[in-house]
């Protein structure tokens, strides 16, 4: 057999090279939808957040925000690698050779699980410094809103002024801080105010508080149920004015309350 002929079969043989470009490519790729997304989630956070208590806005939407543009180029990794391989590497005849095997590399190994664990990390720590934040904030003496969920239907109790209401409109003082103490009568509810970035289970035989809110601005918000409760579910929904002291103090009183 020929010199030229050996080195013919062999060739034939071997697995074609990989082609740098495609890494190039879809890193290129990754990148520029990466900016893209960072960009568009915090442009458009504001329009999705909740706006009505300014310390929700200080501490849990900037925590919101960091976490979903951090996960951004994360999810993106993965979608645009796969993406690309289907369509770079897609083969429609049935191929006649085995794929070339990967060879483990331990330099990328342990750079890959360095990376991930420092992240971890950092998550971890951030984590801790907003809650710290929201620890050294919390204000003394806050009003309590007691709630309990029932089919179909939200009670409130004001247990500072005597005061209660069922299944509709409660008031709240502008620029007071709030806690609610959720609990449940019957099956779990959800409570959720999104406006002041209230959500909480409602669970029967259990009182969960929520972190302290302030709200900030006045006007009214929905309150719903955002667990699924039975036949009326979604009929289970009531609203929250914020309003002036005064025009609370108000209020108070003609639910049967005292000053």
């Amino acid at each position: 057999m020929s010199e030229a002929n050996i080195q013919e079969n062999t060739e034939g043989a071997l697995p074609a090279r990989r082609d740098p470009h495609h890494l190039r490519r879809a890193v290129i790729i990754w990148a520029v939808l990466s900016i893209i997304g960072i960009v568009a989630v915090v442009f458009l956070a504001p329009l999705v957040l909740p706006v009505a208590a300014d310390d929700i806005d200080a501490v849990d939407n900037g925590t919101l925000v960091f976490f979903t543009a951090l996960a951004v180029p994360v999810a993106l990794f993965v979608f645009v690698f796969l993406g690309y391989s289907v369509l770079a590497f897609r083969v429609k005849e049935q191929p006649t050779e085995g794929a070339v095997p990967l060879q483990p590399t331990t330099g990328l190994q342990i750079g890959w699980l360095g990376i991930t664990g420092l992240l971890c990390l950092f998550l971890v720590i951030w984590g801790l410094f907003a809650s710290y934040q929201q620890t050294v904030a919390a204000p003394a003496n806050p009003l309590v809103v007691q709630v309990t969920g029932q089919q179909w239907l939200w009670n409130f109790n004001y247990p500072e002024y005597g005061a209660s209401t069922q299944g509709q409109l409660i008031e709240l003082p502008v620029n007071r801080p709030v806690v609610f103490e959720v609990t449940s009568k019957d099956v779990l509810h959800g409570f959720a105010i999104r406006s002041l970035g209230i959500r909480v289970d409602a669970n029967p035989g259990q009182v969960t508080t929520t972190t302290i809110v302030t709200p900030s601005r006045i006007g009214s918000y929905s309150v719903a149920c955002v667990e699924l409760c039975g036949l009326y579910h979604s009929y289970m929904w009531s609203s929250v004015d914020v309003v002036s002291s005064s025009s609370f103090n108000s209020w108070i009183v003609s639910q049967g309350g005292h000053l």
